[in-house]
């Protein structure tokens, strides 16, 4: 694959992906919820037990300190508990609120609505083609990058060259 063919298609996933979340958030705003926020009542929905926020992290991709802010925010609008895990008292368990499950109760039916009518317009042969190929791509991309660094291994700037990079 050409330099340029594959530009277009990392630009053409990250830029779908943007589209993607600027519309949900679009979608949810109207009931003070982000898509970060769905995602999470999601996850919990059909998790009676509630998850490690290390398991919604990796459900979520997104960085751990994002998570707890995510988190943070959502206990303060009482849509989550933490509960102490019972095996591990250092660890807990992020539970569904009540009214978290109001609330997904309220926006699940317009998220799947959307959903129902973004894909009227494709069929399930280019759906799948799209999947296996952004799969191929992360996969690619995370094998490229740690080929790459570990030909080139990061040497921290040294104080001068910090100093000419930001005046720069």
């Amino acid at each position: 694959m050409s330099e340029t063919t594959i530009k277009e298609l990392t630009n053409a996933m990250v830029s779908g992906g943007n589209g993607l979340l600027r519309e949900a958030n679009r979608l949810f705003r109207p009931y003070g919820v982000t898509a970060a926020y769905f995602n999470v009542l999601n996850l919990l929905i059909d998790a009676p037990e509630g998850l490690r926020p290390s398991e919604l992290t990796r459900s979520l991709v997104v960085d751990p300190s994002s998570t707890t802010y995510v988190l943070d925010q959502m206990e303060k609008r009482s849509w989550i508990k933490r509960a102490r895990e019972p095996s591990d008292r250092r660890a807990h368990r992020i539970l569904i609120g009540a009214a978290g499950k109001r609330l997904h109760g309220q926006v699940s039916p317009l998220y799947h609505a959307a959903l129902k009518e973004m894909s009227e317009g494709i069929n399930d042969r280019d759906a799948e083609l799209v999947s296996r190929t952004i799969l191929k791509v992360q996969h690619a991309a995370a094998a490229a990058i740690d080929r790459v660094i570990a030909r080139n291994p990061f040497t921290p700037p040294t104080k001068k060259q910090s100093r000419a990079l930001k005046r720069s």
